[in-house]
């Protein structure tokens, strides 16, 4: 395919000597290296996925980072641009950072929030590392409206997957094609656990389609899913392509359960005539790296019950299981949230 990205006109010294071992590649040169030096890139997530892509992409022109989340010292064995000093750190910020030590030259800009469609313009390619369908699908959304390419991945236990979106064009594919319907989220790393070494295998690849699409070397995996079986390592890819009926799916319905606010929480608990009680639904794993204070494990019979997992979307299944009547409510943003708002955490919890 063509280039992305026109390349820079002057290709400083140290550009040069960093890149020179990818100019080296025939089908890339110094002319490749020119546009890696003048490409935009957006990447969702910072976490297993996005760490390697990052680590992958020095030589670029900007690199803007994206996640919500602080570092825990669960991410520290996939998430390899972490370290134990950064704990308790914004994972986009220290992303950022580690990026700009590697390549003082980048234009590296970290935002610590969640995905917002308007960060898409101005980029050349976006990066999809947040793993989660419900963000992929506002990402999709964003970058075909913006007409840029994403390029997606997701990892859970042993299998992964990448491919690259572009809607434009007769050939054009999005993510809607290789699933049509609006499901929510299932699974996670925290629950059913990921092999670190996959994480590495599978944002390694994410970056390598950056690289064919800015420069136009190689073959990106436009129309194709690769697949890969980390039991046996093995690499299987399938081809997608658009049905005469496909169509953007209806988004799932925003969560219509009650939310409150970690401070909020927190005055309510330090009230002691308050009747409330805190539902944990996380894994016993997840509680080891601390708990709201006196949070249960197991449903009770309260009436007046807010119930909190790491994020949000766990607790608003639990939520949504609750008999009518039952006076529920999600902690909004989940321990995560809780966490980062400097709020106590209790490092040990009762059943």
């Amino acid at each position: 395919m063509q280039p992305l990205v026109e390349p820079v006109a002057v290709l400083s010294p140290w550009r040069t000597q960093l890149g020179s071992r990818t100019a080296a590649l025939a089908d890339v040169g110094l002319t490749g290296l020119r546009r890696l030096a003048g490409a935009r890139v957006l990447v969702v997530g910072a976490g297993g996925l996005g760490a390697p892509v990052v680590a992958h992409l020095a030589g670029i022109g900007r690199l803007t980072v994206v996640d919500p989340d602080v570092v825990d010292a669960s991410n520290l064995a996939r998430q390899t641009l972490f370290t134990a000093a950064d704990v308790g750190s914004s994972k986009a910020q220290v992303a950022v950072d580690r990026a700009h030590a590697v390549d003082p030259e980048l234009d590296a800009v970290a935002v610590v929030g969640s995905f917002t469609p308007d960060l898409v313009p101005g980029h050349d390619v976006v990066v999809d590392a947040a793993d989660s369908v419900v963000v992929t699908r506002e990402v999709s959304d964003a970058c075909a409206a913006a007409g840029v390419p994403f390029v997606w991945g997701t990892v859970l236990g042993h299998d992964g997957q990448v491919s690259v979106f572009r809607d434009a064009g007769p050939d054009g594919v999005d993510f809607h094609d290789l699933h049509p319907e609006a499901l929510p989220d299932e699974g996670s790393c925290a629950l059913d656990g990921v092999l670190p070494a996959l994480c590495g295998a599978v944002g390694a690849v994410m970056a390598g389609q950056v690289s064919a699409l800015v420069t136009g070397a190689g073959d990106p995996l436009l129309g194709r899913v690769l697949t890969v079986d980390a039991r046996r390592w093995r690499w299987t890819e399938s081809p997608l392509r658009r049905g005469p009926a496909s169509q953007r799916p209806v988004p799932v319905p925003a969560s219509t359960v009650p939310r409150i606010a970690p401070a909020a929480l927190a005055a309510r608990l330090a009230d002691p005539a308050d009747p409330l009680v805190v539902v944990d639904v996380r894994t016993d794993e997840e509680r080891a790296a601390g708990v709201v204070s006196g949070a249960v494990t197991e449903d009770t019979a309260a009436d007046d019950v807010v119930v909190y997992c790491a994020r949000g979307p766990r607790a608003d299944a639990w939520a949504a299981r609750q008999p009518a009547g039952r006076r529920v409510a999600v902690l909004d943003g989940g321990f995560e949230a809780w966490r980062r708002e400097g709020l106590p955490v209790a490092h040990e919890h009762r059943p």
